[in-house]
C-alpha cells in the first residue's frame, strides 16, 4: 500500500461515503421528525385553546355586545326614560372597549414555560419579549386614549370582572325594562 493519501483503498471510499449519506438522512430524518412533532403539538394546543377558551369567550362577548347594541337600537326607537338609554349606552360602549387579550385567562402552562426559557437565557425569547413589548405599548395608547381634560386617567384596561358587571348591568336593566334575556354564564372561568 502507497504512503500518499491520495492514493486511497476504493473500498475506503465508498464506505466513507455509504457512512456520510447514512449520517445525512439519519440528520434529516430526525429533522423532519422533531418538527413534524412541533406542528402537531403546536395544532393540537391551538385546536384546544380555540375549542375551550378563545371560541366561548369570543361568542359570549360578541353576544354580550350584540345584545346592549340591540337594546340601544331597541330602546332609542321607543318612549323610554332616557336615563335607561344613556345606561344601556354606557353599558354597550364599554363593552365595545374590551379587547379579548383583556378578558382572556393567563396560559400558566405558557407562562411557566416562558420563566424557564428565560432562566436559561434562550436566544429565542426574542419573541416574548416582542409580545412584551407590544402589551407595553398597548398600554401606553390606551393611557393616552383614556385622558380626560382634567390631565387625570380614567381606567386603563377593562378585566373579566368588569365584563362580568357588565353583565349584570344589562341584565339588571333588561329585567327593569320588563325583557328577558338569557345570558351564557361568563364569569365562570372557561
Amino acid at each position: 500500500m502507497s504512503d500518499d493519501p491520495w492514493d486511497e483503498d476504493p473500498h475506503y471510499a465508498q464506505q466513507a461515503d455509504w457512512q456520510s449519506i447514512s449520517t445525512q438522512f439519519t440528520n434529516s430524518g430526525y429533522r423532519e421528525g422533531i418538527i413534524a412533532g412541533k406542528e402537531a403539538a403546536l395544532q393540537q394546543g391551538f385546536d384546544v385553546g380555540f375549542a375551550d377558551v378563545g371560541a366561548p369567550i369570543g361568542r359570549e362577548l360578541g353576544a354580550l355586545r350584540g345584545i346592549a347594541s340591540a337594546l340601544v337600537s331597541f330602546l332609542s326607537s321607543t318612549n323610554t326614560i332616557p336615563a335607561e338609554i344613556e345606561e344601556a349606552r354606557d353599558i354597550a360602549a364599554s363593552l365595545s372597549h374590551v379587547r379579548f387579550t383583556d378578558i382572556v385567562p393567563p396560559d400558566m402552562e405558557a407562562e411557566q414555560h416562558a420563566r424557564e426559557h428565560l432562566q436559561d437565557d434562550d436566544p429565542g425569547l426574542a419573541q416574548t419579549e416582542a409580545l412584551s413589548q407590544k402589551r407595553e405599548m398597548e398600554m401606553l395608547e390606551d393611557m393616552l386614549s383614556h385622558m380626560n381634560a382634567n390631565g387625570g386617567i380614567q381606567q386603563v384596561r377593562p378585566t373579566r370582572e368588569d365584563v362580568v358587571k357588565l353583565k349584570g348591568r344589562l341584565s339588571s336593566l333588561s329585567e327593569r325594562l320588563g325583557i328577558s334575556l338569557s345570558f351564557q354564564d361568563f364569569d365562570t372561568d372557561t
